[in-house]
């Protein structure tokens, strides 16, 4: 980056604009053509623009800032987040004087936010702030803004974007220098991101690699994660005894570092394991200790599970514990726009536990809010639940037209799920 694009970047990141810096120093078609590269300022002119944006314009060591910025990545990988909290303060307390120091700042800012807050907003601004310099998408600077982005989409559940960034972060593996656990963490990303877009063999793949760094390394709470993953792909597969397998693993390590982060994760895909076998009283307990587990841990760790938790009360017909759990539910999406799925499916379950259980009132929710929702985002598994529902309702109200349709959707929906990989509801 030459010295005019230094200036144009901080003049734009300081909300100062031409006539504004130039005043006094120089004029404003001058300032152009050095932002331009037209021209080359002389050492007064420059030391003038440097004092009023309030930056250094000499060299600067940027494997020495990068590796500041790394040290606090670590601390979010290892889940330090009290220490990684306390470097990202240290390296904060005093203004950015270089475009490479403010930028890596804005790449890692949003990782921190992400990844020790789940923030999507901030990190979005602050990734939009730098997407269009040419640098920041090449070599090192590419591979953790690639990261950064990644991990933002993945947050808000832009799975298909997010695993494009990733696999874009891949590529600067091959020539660049990395250390083991930053390549583990982008692999398990990778194969986390696959997960999610039903990709089985992509994600048992990077999943793999990724745990044979972790074991490697001895890094065992990440090697957790990947058998967890696993466990869940297995899972989805109906290799229900690897998937078990998988989970105990996982548990063994969580035990031993009385890890409660990693046994909500365990409980809650065991859980899912005992609904297959149609054990319903070991899932409710399951699904429980799932929540236990995850008290002190973001709201959007327990909402998967009180969804799980909700529908084998509905099973076993235990409308007042579940009406209960849809209240606590619904208080912790508090309208936040990423949680709206999770609180259509809450308000769906608060008709179906409430007394006079309405079911006009349910079947118009259903069609007119719960519905569209889902279709609007292709969720084909939860239609493939809830298409059925409203077949029936109509069907046993003899409205044959309505009813057909809903039973046609729901084989469209089997259809969709079977394209992406998904072998079971």
């Amino acid at each position: 980056m030459n010295l005019g694009e230094r200036i144009r970047y901080f003049r734009r990141v300081k909300n100062l604009s031409q006539q504004e810096l130039a005043s006094g120093i120089c004029s404003v078609p001058y300032l152009s053509k050095i932002e331009n590269g037209v021209t080359e300022p002389s050492e007064e002119i420059q030391q003038h623009l440097a004092n009023r944006l309030q930056i250094g314009l000499g060299p600067v060591n940027e494997k020495e800032i990068l590796q500041r910025y790394v040290n606090l990545f670590q601390q979010l990988y290892l889940r330090d987040y009290k220490l990684a909290e306390q470097k990202f303060k240290l390296l904060t307390k005093s203004p950015f004087q270089y475009v490479d120091e403010d930028i890596y700042h804005k790449i890692f800012k949003s990782i921190y936010l992400l990844m020790a807050k789940q923030e999507t907003r901030e990190a979005q601004v602050l990734l939009d702030e730098v997407a269009y310099i040419g640098n920041v998408i090449r070599g090192e600077k590419g591979f953790y803004y690639f990261i950064a982005r990644g991990l933002l989409s993945y947050y808000k559940k832009e799975y298909k974007g997010a695993f494009g960034y990733l696999l874009e972060a891949e590529t600067r593996l091959e020539h660049n220098r990395f250390q083991e656990w930053e390549k583990g963490y982008l692999l398990y990303l990778i194969g986390l991101t696959a997960n999610q877009l039903y990709k089985n063999i992509v994600a048992l793949e990077y999943t793999n690699k990724a745990l044979e760094i972790f074991d490697k390394t001895y890094i065992f709470k990440r090697s957790a994660d990947c058998r967890i993953l696993l466990g869940i792909i297995y899972l989805r597969i109906k290799n229900l005894e690897e998937a078990t397998n998988q989970f105990g693993l996982a548990e063994t390590i969580a035990n031993a570092f009385d890890d409660d982060l990693l046994r909500g994760a365990i409980y809650q895909n065991l859980g899912i394991i005992a609904t297959k076998k149609d054990d319903s009283e070991t899932a409710i307990q399951l699904f429980a200790m799932s929540l236990q587990a995850k008290r002190n841990q973001p709201n959007s760790f327990k909402l998967s599970t009180i969804v799980t938790l909700a529908k084998e009360y509905e099973k076993t017909n235990r409308p007042k514990q579940g009406l209960a759990l849809i209240e606590e539910g619904l208080n912790l999406t508090e309208q936040n726009p990423l949680y709206r799925g999770y609180e259509l499916h809450f308000m769906y379950y608060k008709h179906v536990f409430a007394p006079e259980n309405n079911e006009e009132e349910k079947i118009h929710f259903m069609v007119h809010e719960l519905i569209p929702y889902f279709e609007q985002r292709n969720e084909w598994i939860h239609l493939t639940e809830y298409y059925p529902i409203i077949g029936k309702y109509y069907e046993s109200h003899q409205k044959y037209k309505n009813a057909s349709k809903y039973y046609y959707l729901t084989i469209e929906a089997l259809k969709k799920m079977y394209e992406m990989g998904v072998t079971y509801a």
